[in-house]
């Protein structure tokens, strides 16, 4: 387990700095990230780690000895820069990183400058909607249930809107859920509508937004399909951002 004797730290520490200076640092899924540590010479000898997550729990993410950990040098064959760089960041990348400088002793390595920590929040972009109608044919005058979905994203702020043909309708019931990972989430809204005759010729519409989105997702259904009891899936009529 990993520990900090602050009286013995500040004593050995003396002439020796380390800074991770970023506090927090945001990412999308499949970027680079980069996370900046810089130390001083004059230090014991001994390895500089990079480690997520703090405690019995840590994982090594830069190993000066090990090639096959996450993370990459940015500068190679620096002494001082220790900053790193993660390609194709994942949702599961998120969570606080420490840049950490250890001395040799005769039983291996042993903690002697911890940075602050920079905490890694990884945005991920929602899935193309998807939407669900009734199994069977609606009557003129029925009422019926529409569901449209949506996963994967992250932060859990969503917005979704649904439109008969370019008119606003009301949602009755949103869901957003943890998604497989606890990086992610799911998002679900239900609307429910009265058909009437004339809506033959009408289009039901989701349109989702994320801070992720340059522009919004949308999801149509024809409805005719479900007036008449044709087909069984609904039109992919995405945005611009799909």
């Amino acid at each position: 387990v990993l520990s900090l004797s602050p009286g013995a730290d500040a004593r050995a520490g003396q002439g020796f700095e380390l800074h991770q200076p970023q506090k927090e640092v945001s990412v999308r899924v499949g970027e680079t990230l980069t996370l900046s540590c810089i130390v001083t010479e004059g230090g014991p000898v001994g390895p500089v780690k990079w480690l997520k997550g703090w405690g019995s729990g840590s994982e090594t993410i830069y190993d000066q000895k090990d090639s096959s950990t996450r993370g990459m040098r940015a500068v190679a064959v620096s002494n001082t820069d220790f900053t790193i760089l993660i390609s194709d960041v994942r949702p599961e990348d998120a969570g606080t990183y420490y840049c950490v400088k250890f001395r040799k002793v005769p039983t291996g390595d042993e903690l002697y400058r911890r940075g602050d920590g920079t905490v890694v929040l990884v945005q991920a972009r929602p899935s193309n909607p998807i939407l669900t109608r009734p199994k069977y044919r609606v009557q003129p005058g029925k009422k019926a249930s529409f569901t449209c979905k949506t996963w994967g994203f992250f932060p859990s702020d969503i917005n979704v809107k649904w439109f008969k043909d370019k008119t606003l309708i009301q949602s009755q019931l949103r869901k957003v859920t943890p998604g497989p990972s606890k990086f992610t989430y799911n998002m679900s809204s239900t609307v429910t509508v009265t058909l009437q005759k004339d809506d033959i010729r009408s289009e039901l519409t989701c349109q989702v937004r994320h801070t992720t989105l340059t522009a919004p997702l949308t999801r149509s259904y024809h409805l005719s399909q479900i007036l008449r009891g044709e087909g069984s899936v609904g039109t992919g009529a995405h945005g611009p951002g799909a």
